[in-house]
């Protein structure tokens, strides 16, 4: 399996390339943000905002977090991009040289996932230097809060990663872009439905307390129950690999 995780991640080098410069460009501006916010122009606009009776502290402080939040996202969810793993194998018919190879399905199929479960890692890691750093530099979120959220942002990407590779196997070759965009569409439609009542409140009365209730329910869930989206994330996975393994024993270059 060391030798398909290793081919995995040159077939990532690409991504990789890209999420070093994406990494030090977040860190960058969420510093910069933070201290801006503290003793800064931001802070300056914020106080003017305030005494000017146009916000309110809650109502600046909530704004704040949904940028570091938004920071936060962006390492993680540059992760779940894992295409071109599949692409290249593609192009290279890499299933012919997999079926010469002592190395069961199985294990063919679980270093696709692992490298994908791999580079999520990264992005976790990453995420939790940042909240460490930005949580000492602010009290905007607390460090717990921090965790949950990359908890929460780590255990969707997983899911997300788990159902594209299972797509891979099930749609077969050259059905990549379609692997990528159901799991979307999927998790969309779940949240709205979860939070359909709310959502046609907002469209059809045009109420923004259902926004708001929308976006306080969703935070946190994130700062506070963040385990469940895990749970759900482990038993996805599981499942995904064992129908992915399933279905490559009974298709042709597919793994």
């Amino acid at each position: 399996m060391k030798g398909l995780l290793i081919k995995d991640f040159f077939c990532l080098k690409k991504q990789l390339i890209n999420y070093l410069f994406v990494i030090v460009g977040v860190i960058v501006v969420s510093i910069l943000f933070v201290l801006s916010y503290n003793f800064g122009n931001i802070h300056a606009q914020f106080t003017q905002l305030i005494d000017s009776g146009e916000s309110t502290e809650a109502g600046v402080t909530m704004i704040a977090s949904n940028v570091l939040l938004l920071f936060m996202l962006i390492p993680i969810a540059c992760t779940g991009d894992i295409t071109n793993l599949i692409t290249d194998d593609e192009k290279a018919s890499f299933y012919k040289v997999a079926s010469a190879l002592p190395v069961s399905v199985s294990i063919r199929v679980a270093s696709r996932f692992l490298a994908g479960y791999l580079f999520i890692a990264i992005g976790v890691v990453v995420d939790v230097i940042m909240s460490m750093v930005i949580s000492s530099l602010t009290g905007i979120i607390s460090l717990e809060k921090f965790c949950g959220v990359v908890i929460s942002f780590a255990s969707i990407m997983i899911l997300y990663v788990s159902l594209f590779l299972l797509l891979v196997y099930v749609l077969g070759k050259g059905k990549t872009t379609y692997a990528g965009v159901i799991p979307l569409l999927a998790g969309v439609i779940v949240y709205g439905w979860v939070h359909f009542d709310r959502l046609r409140a907002f469209l059809m009365d045009n109420n923004d307390d259902a926004l708001m209730e929308i976006y306080q329910r969703t935070t946190g869930f994130m700062f506070y129950r963040s385990y469940l989206l895990l749970l759900a994330a482990v038993v996805v996975s599981f499942a995904a690999y064992t129908a992915a393994v399933w279905i490559a024993k009974r298709k042709r270059g597919v793994a």
